[in-house]
């Protein structure tokens, strides 16, 4: 029995009396693209999600609120797939966890999209003990796509887009081995450091893949109006609402993150940092190769010594 989108279709000794308007929609459900993004509840990942939704992709829904992803799903509706993992990306063990359960209910992934981050305004762990900005920016991501690399794989000509931003230009005194646990705190050049990283990661991850054909980028969305760095009274949540007129909005910065996704022009671009859809200068620092592999590194010995 196949179950697609609650129409159920029982297959055995009468398939020959299916029509052929139902075999082509099955087909074209197993021709599907298939997108999975981080965040996709608020802001720049709902309307990447709503927008890849739009473009025909299924979806896998990564996010911490179950009721706000449900609600996603409903608003999406059936025309395409919209899978939930429950996942919190600041916690190593939920994202393993999350991880395999991606990789027991999906055989491929066409488009992974790291867009869950957060900035606080006050110095705050993980439940492994970690800077929580670089375990929900950094770690979580990097276990996330690591582990899903089988299925990246499995897909023909599969992407990696990373959201980073200007703000890694801002990456004072980063010091790899000191990111898990800063000495000093201050939400802007911690948020900084972690996109420097995120940046590191995505040039490390284009150079390991490229041999099987999948491509890494990261994208500056711009400096957008939205909730994401909101939290108190501080510095950077008084920027964001004293400026927020003139801000991007979320949807013009989802336009950019799916446009460097799907764009056929850019299907053998790898490797780029891009800002408004197009290769942006970055940092001398996010080009170095060695800092990249140091990160890579960093980042692996960090999962495995804290879960366990």
């Amino acid at each position: 029995m196949v179950v697609c989108f609650g129409s159920v279709i029982t297959l055995g000794a009468t398939a020959t009396h299916i029509s052929a308007a139902t075999l082509r929609h099955f087909s074209s459900i197993s021709m599907r693209k298939t997108a999975l993004i981080t965040g996709p509840t608020s802001g720049i990942g709902r309307f990447t999600a709503l927008e890849l939704a739009r473009r025909g992709y299924d979806l896998i829904l990564v996010a911490r609120n179950a009721a706000k992803a449900r609600q996603l799903q409903m608003e999406i509706g059936n025309a395409v797939s919209t899978g939930f993992v429950q996942c919190d990306l600041s916690s190593i063990a939920s994202v393993k966890e999350a991880v395999e359960e991606i990789k027991a209910g999906y055989q491929h992934i066409d488009l992974l999209i790291n867009n869950a981050g957060l900035i606080v305004q006050h110095r705050q762990t993980s439940v492994d003990g970690i800077e929580l900005t670089f375990a929900t920016n950094h770690l979580g991501p990097f276990i996330l796509t690591t582990g899903l690399v089988d299925l990246l794989k499995a897909a023909e000509s599969a992407k990696v887009v990373n959201l980073a931003s200007a703000a890694h230009f801002f990456a004072f005194r980063y010091q790899t081995t000191k990111l898990a646990n800063p000495p000093h705190y201050h939400d802007l050049v911690i948020y900084s450091r972690t996109k420097l990283a995120n940046i590191l990661f995505s040039n490390e991850l284009s150079e390991r893949l490229a041999p099987f054909g999948i491509t890494s980028n990261a994208v500056h969305p711009g400096t957008v109006s939205s909730s994401f760095a909101g939290d108190g009274n501080g510095v950077t949540a008084w920027f964001m609402k004293f400026f927020k007129p003139l801000l991007r909005t979320p949807q013009q910065a989802a336009a950019d993150i799916v446009n460097v996704a799907t764009a056929p022009e850019l299907n053998d671009i790898t490797g780029q940092y891009f800002a408004h859809s197009k290769p942006a200068r970055s940092s001398g620092k996010a080009k170095n190769r060695a800092l990249a592999r140091e990160l890579w590194a960093f980042s692996e010995a960090l999962a495995d010594v804290v879960l366990i």
